[in-house]
């Protein structure tokens, strides 16, 4: 290559850093797409979890390790407790031994519910707690040693309070220390208060679903305690429930006999009173008959209606007689009428027969009538009889009604006189009467509670007593393991989740496109050299071809053959956000592996700032790109040979005091289409990074093919979009981006990996490369 004298002197490019067209276009385009897909991108990625889950996976077998360890801590610093059980059937009333009552007893709805829950909350009562205490001496003084004392600035009863009216911090003070401070100062007070807790915090009284059976549930240390403790529980509520029935019995039956006793003597008084009334106003009383003026009333006009039915009855048959006389029923029934009406049948009979012989006229013939007229004056005779006496009947009747009429008036007024002065005596009798049916309605009840006193029956029964346990309730092993482990992985994985969220690096190699809007160009294994090796990693791709290192930039070099119509760019860049991401490795890996194609190649360090091609190819930095771009005219030969075969480099050279000033120049233009003209088919520039300094910037927009390195959870996302954010103002739009120092949870190529052994790797220390000497190219 020729010294820099031996380069024309070419004008700046006017507006060298203007934005192009083509490069705002596919600017737009890329941001358009990038803000789609952030809008489309709104669901759950379950692989996206699991890779966290497999990246953090010791994190999380770690914290569930020690969650676990503690779980095991915890359940062998627990003292084991027994857990004893008694059934007890609780029925809804106790059987009826003697039914005094049958009527059907009619509860309201969910009266039965309460009747079982009161019951059950008898069993959770501090009465019966206290009992079972003092019967099975569970209550010791001596044994409470830590009991809450009341505070001194709280004043106890009788303690005189000072006169001085206490500050408000003062009144604030004494106000807490009375919230957590006992009433009492009584230490048998106190302890015998927390024995209790302890003892009803140790029961649990558990209903069992869809039946009248409750277990009677009893923890303590000691199985046998536990199980008296039960058995002692459940027969101190059954006597308590009978001694409550028997003391109701008792006051029952006091209540009675006093009520009794006021009864009576009510009774008694009313009695009296209703006596002395009658015979004051003489009214003479019956009974349940009423008095005897109502009741001879009562006679008489039961009298005088059958009276008058009878006479009714006459008169009927009167008229019917009267009107018919032969054919009333006396008639018909007259044997001498009867008889008569036969004579008088034959008599006329004998005259229709010799009428046809003789004439009305002849003797025989009036002897015949005059016989016939006699039977029917006869006849008559009998019927006006008759008649005359069902008259008589009529008559007797009718003088018999009229009498009973006249008497029952007279009754009727007596019976009105008497009513008029028995107003106050009905009143005196309902009295009398209430208070009857009340002292014998308490009589009865008397003799029931009587009876019923000394019947025990119990409506709560013991089904299932209390056995000592064989082993401890708690605590249980398995579960507080199980529960631990459990715990430990939801937290671990919590803490992944977490962690992942707060990091804000690329972690996946699916994240560049949809993230960033720009195609994945390669993905380069982490691997690292052996221990005290100090050769470069990016020269792996000459001294071990083989290894997924150099597989990875082959198919990287791969990508960029295929990025454009006519093959791999002829000048492109390589540069990141900052340093350390493998940039000026990608950088020479790239130039080795297209040397490798029997392709002239020429790195350019454009790094001026922090060179390190140099180091990694271990050649002198005393003269390269800086010299050329400044105008040194006293530069030598700028180009070198490497031992790596079609490969050449240029080397940033001394740090200038402004690089951006030296490449905005025409200088840069001119080395590229120089190199073209020497036979480099191939330049790659290893530029410096792009946030904080411009050089980037300036480069790129003379090149225009830019690749983009990022490491694998290091580089921030946001740095990222800073960056591409730069290079598209500048009308920049990079190929691609490189993810370096990936490992396996970088991927999801697993058949790759597999094969190649993709992965971190330690490489054998490679033979560093002889440096040609300089030459004019």
């Amino acid at each position: 290559m020729s010294s820099p004298e031996q380069l024309p002197f070419i004008p700046p490019p006017q507006g060298a850093l203007a934005l192009r067209q083509s490069g705002a276009l596919q600017t737009q385009l890329l941001l358009q797409q990038q803000e789609a897909d952030a809008q489309a991108d709104d669901s759950i990625d379950l692989k996206a979890i699991l890779r966290t889950l497999l990246k953090h996976k010791w994190m999380i077998l770690g914290i569930a390790g020690l969650c676990t360890l503690a779980a095991v801590v915890y359940t062998l610093r627990i003292t084991p407790q027994y857990q004893a059980k008694a059934l007890l059937q609780i029925d809804r009333t106790a059987q009826k031994v003697v039914g005094f009552n049958a009527e059907v007893e009619l509860e309201p709805s969910g009266a039965e519910q309460q009747l079982f829950n009161t019951q059950i909350e008898l069993l959770k009562s501090r009465s019966l707690a206290e009992r079972v205490i003092d019967e099975m001496g569970l209550y010791r003084p001596d044994a409470v040693t830590e009991l809450p004392v009341a505070n001194a600035a709280t004043a106890l009863p009788g303690e005189e309070q000072s006169a001085e009216a206490p500050g408000f911090v003062d009144q604030l003070a004494r106000n807490l220390s009375t919230l957590f401070n006992p009433s009492v100062n009584d230490r048998q007070v106190l302890s015998r208060e927390q024995t209790v807790r302890q003892f009803q915090g140790s029961v649990a009284i558990v209903p069992v679903r869809n039946s009248r059976l409750v277990e009677l549930q009893v923890v303590n240390s000691n199985a046998d305690l536990a199980a008296r403790i039960a058995n002692t529980m459940a027969k101190a509520f059954i006597a308590s429930n009978l001694e409550r029935k028997v003391d109701s019995s008792v006051y029952a039956r006091q209540f009675l006999e006093d009520q009794i006793k006021q009864t009576k003597a009510k009774l008694e008084e009313s009695e009296r009173v209703i006596n002395e009334y009658a015979k004051k106003n003489e009214i003479l009383n019956l009974g349940d008959k009423g008095s005897a003026a109502t009741q001879t009333f009562v006679d008489f006009s039961a009298a005088l209606g059958k009276v008058q039915q009878d006479r009714i009855k006459a008169e009927a048959l009167y008229n019917e007689v009267k009107n018919n006389p032969e054919s009333a029923p006396q008639a018909l029934e007259n044997e001498a009428i009867q008889t008569y009406k036969g004579q008088r049948a034959r008599l006329e009979s004998e005259y229709a027969k010799n009428l046809a012989i003789y004439k009305p006229d002849f003797p025989l013939m009036v002897q015949s009538r005059a016989q016939i007229n006699e039977v029917n004056n006869r006849i008559k005779a009998e019927v006006n009889n008759i008649i005359d006496s069902i008259k008589g009947q009529y008559e007797v009747a009718k003088q018999q009604e009229e009498l009973l009429k006249a008497r029952v008036a007279s009754t009727r007024s007596e019976v009105l006189s008497v009513q008029d002065r028995s107003v106050d005596m009905n009143l005196l009798q309902r009295e009398l009467d209430s208070n009857r049916g009340v002292y014998d309605s308490l009589l009865q009840r008397l003799k029931e509670v009587s009876v019923t006193a000394g019947i025990t029956t119990n409506n709560v029964s013991i089904v299932d007593e209390a056995s000592a346990p064989l082993f401890p309730f708690k605590p249980k092993p398995l579960v507080n393991l199980g529960l631990g482990m459990v715990l430990g992985l939801l937290l671990g994985m919590l803490a992944a989740l977490l962690r992942e969220q707060m990091d804000d690096s690329i972690k996946h190699a699916d994240e560049i496109e949809p993230t960033f809007g720009m195609p994945l160009l390669g993905l380069i294994p982490l691997t690292r050299t052996e221990k005290g090796s100090d050769a470069a990693i990016a020269l792996l791709t000459h001294s071990d071809p083989r290894s997924a290192f150099s597989e990875a930039y082959r198919s990287m070099r791969t990508a960029l053959q295929f990025s454009t119509a006519d093959g791999a760019p002829r000048r492109f860049m390589v540069t990141s956000c900052g340093k350390g991401e493998g940039k000026t490795t990608t950088a020479i890996a790239l130039a080795i592996n297209f040397a490798q194609l029997g392709q002239r190649v020429l790195l350019i360090d454009a790094d001026m700032r922090k060179s390190a091609v140099h180091k990694a190819l271990k050649l002198p930095n005393e003269r390269g790109l800086s010299n050329l771009l400044s105008g040194d005219r006293g530069s030598e030969l700028l180009i070198q040979r490497t031992q790596i075969p079609n490969l050449s480099v240029m080397l940033a050279g001394p740090t200038p005091p402004d690089p951006v000033e030296l490449l905005m120049g025409p200088r840069l233009g001119l080395l590229l289409d120089k190199a073209q003209e020497l036979g480099f088919s191939q330049v790659i520039i290893d530029g410096p990074p792009l946030l904080g300094i411009s050089d980037a910037i300036v480069l790129g927009n003379q090149i225009q093919h830019v690749v983009f390195a990022v490491k694998a959870s290091g580089t921030k996302k946001d740095s990222i979009k800073d960056a591409m954010r730069r290079l598209r103002n500048a009308g920049i739009a990079p190929m691609g981006v490189v993810l370096t120092h990936a490992r396996n949870e970088h991927s999801s190529d697993y058949a790759y990996e597999s094969y190649y052994g993709y992965g971190d790797e330690h490489i054998p220390r490679p033979a560093t490369p002889a440096v040609a000497k300089p030459r004019t190219a």
